[in-house]
């Protein structure tokens, strides 16, 4: 199974480091999706472990990490130019070696601080996993690009390209519970190292998974959330005072497709179901401060069709209700307790669904449960109306 495959490679990474579930089970959500993530947040949040423990999951993976600057050169993440190459041969080659194009995991620090030829460079290695050395193309190992930054793009300098390459976005934030605070200080070992998993996925694996899910379909109902999501974003609440309309690229929808896809194949399911939807406001944001708002937009999309069905089965017990005040021999034609208990089995299962889910992060599981609960209390209104009806 599939599932407990990626349960216990999650548990082995999370050994030793503390509410770095999400940014684990996403990362490597990336990785197998082939798409690349990028971590915002301030120093010493541990977001350079998150590709050294992911590299774990692979046999025999390649890492590459570098911290960039403003003086940083191609030459430093692509490799040096071989100069006997050029003296002999007139070949402008880079010796690769040990660098980015030979790495399946790359951790890039301060990723913004590059200029623009090594940028350029990235825009094709992320997307393409292409590498164009001398006069010839090579396909790159990569399986994961981790960036890094404190801070959003600067507005107005031609990163807009790079940016939208990252399809996942997530701040990393420092240790919130008093618990895992001290369990950190109380370790007396150095976990900011490698670690060696039972199982890790091999190359084999990873080539045959990425055709397995190739073939996940997506059927209609997770398409009508997606499409109620792209029109809710010509408008999203931001605040009392503000609504902003959030562009996202169509390079950005067929990427998070591939998400989709391979999310539900993590799971040991051959199509997507709208509950794999629930992650994706990680997707969307351009800024921090509209995660929340989108976080709820998708949750509203998700659960869209359990609401109208409650609304209308409230909207045809009232009609009942009052046909009978009106005419007290008038037949209702629904068995609204039986309805009641399928909407309400309906959306425990949903629930349990989301609970159980890899991906789901456990302030957005929090976030469900907020709102399923809205809606077991309207169902439990509903259930007392019941008694205005004489049976």
């Amino acid at each position: 199974m599939i599932r407990n495959r990626i349960s216990r490679l999650l548990t082995e990474m999370g050994k030793g480091i503390y509410e770095k579930e999400t940014d684990m089970a996403l990362a490597l959500l990336a990785a197998l999706s082939g798409e690349s993530i990028i971590l915002l947040g301030p120093p010493g949040t541990a977001k350079s472990m998150v590709a050294r423990r992911l590299k774990s999951c692979f046999k025999d993976a390649r890492g590459f990490e570098y911290l960039m600057s403003r003086f940083s050169t191609p030459d430093e993440i692509f490799g040096p130019v071989s100069i006997s190459l050029l003296k002999t041969s007139d070949r402008y080659e880079r010796v690769i070696e040990g660098y980015l194009p030979t790495a399946d995991v790359v951790f890039l620090d301060e990723i913004w601080k590059a200029g623009p030829a090594i940028q350029n460079t990235l825009l094709t290695v992320i997307n393409e996993k292409t590498f164009r050395n001398g006069d010839h193309e090579i396909s790159l190992p990569l399986k994961l690009l981790v960036a890094a930054s404190n801070e959003l793009p600067t507005k107005g300098e031609g990163l807009e390209a790079l940016w939208d390459r990252f399809v996942i976005r997530l701040e990393s934030r420092s240790i919130s519970r008093d618990d895992n605070f001290r369990k950190m200080l109380e370790a007396t070992t150095n976990d900011d190292h490698d670690i060696t998993v039972a199982n890790p996925i091999t190359s084999d694996e990873y080539a045959q998974w990425s055709r397995q899910i190739c073939q996940v379909v997506i059927p209609d109902s997770v398409f009508a959330c997606l499409f109620s999501i792209k029109r809710s974003l010509q408008s999203v609440k931001i605040d009392a005072d503000e609504n902003r309309t959030i562009y996202v690229s169509d390079r950005r929808w067929k990427n998070i497709a591939r998400l989709l896809r391979t999310s539900a194949f993590m799971h040991d399911r051959n199509a997507v179901s709208p509950t794999d939807l629930l992650f994706v406001h990680h997707c969307l944001w351009q800024e921090p401060e509209e995660r929340d708002s989108l976080r709820s937009m998708v949750i509203r999309a998700v659960f869209e069709p359990l609401s109208i069905q409650l609304a209308t089965l409230k909207s045809q017990l009232n009609a009942d209700i009052r046909s009978h005040r009106a005419n007290p021999l008038h037949v209702q034609q629904h068995d609204y307790s039986a309805e009641i208990d399928t909407l309400a089995d309906s959306i425990s299962c949903e629930e349990k669904a989301v609970a159980a889910h890899l991906l789901i992060s456990a302030d957005d599981k929090q976030s469900v449960a907020d709102y399923l609960k809205e809606m077991y209390k309207a169902l439990a209104f509903t259930r007392q109306d019941l008694m205005k009806l004489d049976y």
